[in-house]
């Protein structure tokens, strides 16, 4: 009888051991917003808002900008290059679309002349040298800051000024002259259109002109 008690009593023990350690290995999972909130804990402005914010003064207009990040990583150097190029490809994406409107633009102008002739012909020359163009322009684009966050994160803001642009054009040899001169006159209005577009993505309203 007395063994009896003792194995009733071993026995629950034991199941108030398997207890206790289920409880400690499977702790409340914190809130999706609090690891956020946690991750951008002291983040300027310009990393989770508008990269814009970064700059106070009233080019907002003759930039485009865009945040690149790279996970935490004991190089310093290499997670800074991988995290200025991912913002040199959103700032390519954004600036090619542009191009490629501009160039449009020019052919709706110039229908039958200079470098255009047929449809297909006419899409290709606008793709490769919308390509050319951006290429050349994110040569001279450049990390404004950085900010690395609680959890290593490193966040890099990088930024393509309009003067910067316009230079790029200037010593494009290789295109025609006609093209360039188009693109350049009408650069600084495309600018204004791409921070347009960007700010609706955003659902923010665009800044009256």
């Amino acid at each position: 009888m007395l063994r009896n008690s003792w194995t009733t009593v071993l026995i629950l023990l034991a199941l108030a051991a398997l207890v206790a350690v289920g409880g400690c290995s499977n702790p409340k999972p914190e809130p999706p917003g609090n690891a956020i909130k946690n991750e951008l804990e002291g983040a300027p402005d310009w990393v989770f808002k508008d990269c814009r914010d970064y700059w106070d003064d009233d080019k907002a207009e003759e930039r485009i900008c865009a945040v690149g990040s790279a996970g935490s990583t004991a190089n310093i150097a290499m997670a800074r290059s991988a995290a200025v190029g991912r913002g040199r490809t959103e700032i390519a994406r954004q600036l090619n679309l542009k191009v490629q409107a501009l160039l449009k633009d020019y052919q709706a102008n110039v229908t039958g002349g200079g470098q255009f002739g047929k449809a297909a012909d006419d899409e290709q020359y606008v793709s490769d040298t919308s390509k050319q163009i951006t290429d050349m322009s994110l040569a001279g684009s450049r990390m404004a800051d950085s900010w690395v966050s609680n959890s290593g994160t490193l966040y890099a803001l990088v930024e393509l000024d309009l003067e910067t642009f316009k230079k790029s054009l200037a010593e494009m040899q290789a295109l025609d002259a006609q093209v360039r001169a188009f693109v350049e006159a009408n650069a600084a209005k495309a600018f204004q259109d791409l921070d347009k577009a960007v700010a609706k993505e955003r659902g923010e309203t665009p800044q009256p002109e």
